[in-house]
């Protein structure tokens, strides 16, 4: 069945005329204004900000979720459980309804990558715990992808809060910026100007991106290549196989240079 028209059959096997049984989603849902409560929109001192490919985007800190979660649901009314793996973490979170019932949801989040591991699953476990979070609405509007229609109805002065968090212009200093020298490092080898073409200049150039920018980099490679069936030492890896290793790493190194600000505030506060 359409979860929006009824087009059930009566007693006698007449088709029932197409019907609305949903508006505003309250029909889909026994407590709408529950979810519209997590899914609310923060105040703007909760909302903080961070550069990525020249914009300013809006992310709130796990702890900014557990208070929501402890306003709107009671501190005794959700728990969460968590399954680390090797590359990420899967949070399992569970709220309990005002009639008792409880549900859950799931999801994964990764390891910024950081160089002390502590922190590095810190920034794991937040992460997980807020995308897990946005399957029950918390935060969900700072994606951009639209939010329920019972959220909006219930929640005055939401469109504003949609428009203000469209990504923004960057606006910090030129000082605030990597260097062109600083942003190279990424995609040449140490020393020689060029990518790497063997699995030991590879090594050099890795543990050099490891001192730069304080990240666990040849950990992740070495499972990334595990993963590919690569050789178990990076210096016995062919040409081939340093390129597309090389590749990665810029990636992941692009990836958490775009989330250094919000990870490293996760991993200090926890």
């Amino acid at each position: 069945m359409h979860p929006v028209f009824d087009t059930s059959r009566g007693r006698r096997g007449d088709r029932i005329r197409a019907r609305p049984i949903l508006r505003g989603a309250s029909a889909m849902t026994q407590h709408p204004d529950l979810f519209a409560a997590l899914a609310a929109p923060f105040e703007p001192n909760e909302a903080k900000l961070r550069s990525q490919n020249g914009r300013q985007l809006h992310y709130i800190t796990a702890r900014t979720v557990m208070n929501r979660l402890d306003t709107v649901l009671g501190p005794e009314n959700w728990w969460d459980h968590y399954v680390p793996g090797e590359n990420s973490v899967l949070c399992e979170l569970t709220i309990r309804l005002p009639d008792g019932t409880t549900l859950t949801k799931a999801d994964a989040g990764g390891y910024a990558g950081m160089a002390d591991s502590g922190d590095d699953d810190k920034s794991g476990y937040s992460d997980a715990f807020k995308r897990a979070a946005v399957k029950f609405g918390v935060a969900r509007y700072l994606y951009r992808d639209g939010i329920p229609a019972f959220v909006q109805e219930r929640t005055p002065g939401i469109e504003q809060a949609l428009a203000a968090s469209e990504p923004q212009p960057q606006t910090a200093p030129a000082h605030a910026s990597p260097s062109p020298q600083a942003r190279s490092t990424t995609t040449t080898a140490h020393g020689n100007g060029g990518p790497p073409r063997s699995g030991k200049a590879l090594f050099a150039w890795t543990k050099d991106q490891e001192q730069r920018y304080s990240v666990g980099l040849l950990k992740y490679l070495n499972s990334w290549a595990k993963l590919q069936e690569f050789p178990g030492r990076m210096v016995d890896w062919d040409a081939e196989q340093v390129t597309l290793a090389h590749a990665e790493a810029c990636r992941k190194l692009q990836s958490i240079q775009a989330t250094a600000s919000e990870a490293y505030e996760e991993a200090l506060s926890n």
